[in-house]
This record gives structure tokens, sequence and C-alpha cells, in this order.
């Protein structure tokens, strides 16, 4: 067995490793220009792969520009600073808003609070009308006449009145 195994690395020392390597087996045959052809084949590829990473890398800065202008402009959206003619910026227009809206909504209930009570007003003046006592009269004049509004009631009254008394 030793002798077998001396003699297999004895062959193979002789020999040398032979030709173990791919590139230097130069089996390629230049027959008919197909190197040439497969040169310019490589050469179009290359110059389309060229052309795809230009295409690339100008889309690639188009897309930086654009979002540098959204940054951009969402910068200049959030800060304060007064940029032209703005109307309602910031917080002093919050409040000016809820101002307005409270200002509103107590201007529409003492509105119609006023509305009601002008109504309750007709109606007690129109009984007090047909009813047509003087002692009445008289009394409520005199009452109104330590307010501010003794002009106005003597006038209501004297409006139902006279639509209620027959016109002779």
């Amino acid at each position: 067995m030793k002798k077998t195994f001396f003699i297999i690395i004895f062959i193979i020392f002789i020999s040398g490793c032979g030709n173990f390597s791919p590139r230097l087996q130069n089996r390629i045959a230049n027959e008919n220009g197909k190197i040439e052809d497969i040169k310019n084949n490589q050469n179009g590829f290359m110059l389309e792969l060229g052309k795809l990473r230009n295409e690339a890398q100008i889309q690639n800065s188009q897309l930086k520009e654009v979002q540098q202008g959204m940054l951009n402009m969402n910068n200049a959206l959030s800060r304060n600073e007064n940029s032209g003619i703005q109307i309602l910026q910031g917080d002093g227009s919050l409040i000016l808003i809820f101002a307005l809206v409270s200002i509103g909504m107590l201007l529409f209930h003492y509105r119609n609070k006023a509305n009601n009570n002008e109504k309750i007003a007709n109606v007690l003046a129109v009984e007090v009308a047909r009813f047509n006592d003087p002692n009445l009269n008289d009394n409520i004049l005199r009452t109104s006449m330590f307010t501010s509004v003794e002009s106005k009631v003597f006038k209501l009254l004297n409006t139902h009145a006279k639509k209620i008394s027959p016109k002779s």
C-alpha cells in the first residue's frame, strides 16, 4: 500500500500539475469575425448601461430637487415669519376668531331674548287694551314713570288701544 501511494505521488510530481487554469487554455478560434461581433455587442450593452445610469442620475437629482423644494415649503409654512400680506396668522388670530364667535353667540342669545320679550309685551298690551280699565292704565303708566321706558309703554298702550277701540 505504501508503494502504491508513493508511485502515485511520484507520477504527479513528474508530470506536473497540469493545466488547470482556464485562462491558459486559449481554444477560441476567431473564425468569421465572431470575436469582433461579441466585442461590438458588449460595447452596445455598455453604452445602453451608461445611458440608463445617466437617466437614473438625472431622475435622482430631480427627485432630490423636488424633495428639497417640499422641505423648503414645509419649513416656510411652519415658520412664524411674516412674508407678505397675511390675514389671521398665528395665535392672535385664533383668539380673535374665538372672541368673535363668542360675541356672535351672545348677540344671537340676547336678540332672541329681546324678540321674546317684545312679543310678551305686545300680548300684555293687547289684553290691557281689551280690558280698558282707566285705573289699570294709570297704574301701569305710574310704574313705568320711574324707568327709562315710560314713553315706549305709553306708545305701546295707545297703539293697541287704538287698534281695539271702534272707530267713530
